[in-house]
Parts: C-alpha cells; structure tokens; sequence
C-alpha cells in the first residue's frame, strides 16, 4: 500500500459523523452537484456552509466520493459515492 493510501484509509476511518451524514446525502441522492449536496445538508441542519464544506472536502480527500465533470460545461462537477464510499457505508450497517 503506497503511503497516499495509507492517508486515504486513515482517513475513512477517522470520518466525522457529520461527513458520514454527507457520504449518505451523496448515496441517496447522487449523483448531485456541491451545491445540492450543501443545501441537502443545511436541510438535515448539519451546519454552516463553511462547516458542510469542510466536511464536504473531507468525504473528498479520503476518495468515498467521486468527481463527474460534465460533457458540455466543465464547471459543473457532480459528485456520487465511490466504489470506497459504497464499502464504507456497507461497514456502518
């Protein structure tokens, strides 16, 4: 395991229960863009938007959530849990 792993699963495991909260938006609702995702998360009271985006980076960096640009404007990203994402919230049930 290269050490840019090693980081990756120390950081799935130290997931904050409010970035476990993002992943699951994500899961449900993905794919979504950051901005759906933001307001979904101001829904579930989760935060401020400043709070949902840290925790937002977090789902990111640690790789449970994957980036889709889209074909015709590539300054829309979406967002939809990751082949990681879906083991990780397989290990929470």
């Amino acid at each position: 395991m290269t050490p840019l792993e090693l980081h990756r699963n120390r950081l799935a495991h130290s997931m904050p229960h409010e970035a476990e909260v993002l992943l699951s938006l994500v899961a449900e609702y993905g794919p979504v863009s950051i901005m759906e995702v933001m307001g979904l998360a101001q829904q579930e009271q989760i935060g401020s938007p400043a709070t949902i985006h840290k925790y937002l980076q977090h789902v990111r960096d640690a790789e449970l959530v994957i980036e889709i640009t889209s074909d015709t404007d590539h300054r829309t990203i979406q967002l939809d849990v990751s082949n990681r994402g879906i083991r990780y919230l397989k290990s929470l049930s």
